[in-house]
Order: structure tokens, then sequence, then C-alpha cells
């Protein structure tokens, strides 16, 4: 399976507020959206924002957000389930 790095372009955006890891990440998952669905499940925070501050939302799953691109990394095993590398959640 292959493994997926995750990588924020903006980590100051407001959006960020609604996770708890800023930095990048490594998933092993079938594809592009898997990973970022696990990276959104361990890292989303729910959060409340400023009404009228325009829409916030969760930034794993958006493109504009986060950068993805398959890896090759010798420290992880790429066989085994959809899971979430580094950081340990």
């Amino acid at each position: 399976m292959p493994l997926w790095g995750l990588v924020p372009v903006d980590p100051f955006d407001p959006n960020w507020k609604a996770s708890s890891c800023r930095g990048r990440v490594v998933v092993r998952a079938l594809d592009e959206e898997r990973a970022r669905n696990a990276a959104e499940k361990a890292f989303g925070v729910k959060v409340r924002f400023t009404p009228g501050a325009g829409i916030k939302a969760p930034p794993w799953n958006r493109p504009a957000l986060v950068r993805a691109e398959v890896i090759r990394n010798d420290h992880y095993e790429e066989k085994g389930p959809t899971e979430m590398l580094f950081p340990s959640p």
C-alpha cells in the first residue's frame, strides 16, 4: 500500500484551528482520499469560529491547504492497513 506525505501549504491559515497537528504527516493508505480522511480523523478537532469571519473547514481534506504526494521511506512498512504513521495521534 502506498505511503502518503501530507504537507501543509499554509500552516497559518485560520482553518488550521480545526486540527491538532499543523505539520507534515505520513499515512499508509490505498489512495489520496483515504490518506486525507485518516489525517482528518486523527487530528481534526471541533472548534467554534467567530460568526461573520467567513466559513472555516477542517484542513486535511482541502487540497488548497494540504499537498499530498506518494513517498518512499524505508522507516515505514508499506504492508498493512490504512494507518497514521507519523506523527502518532
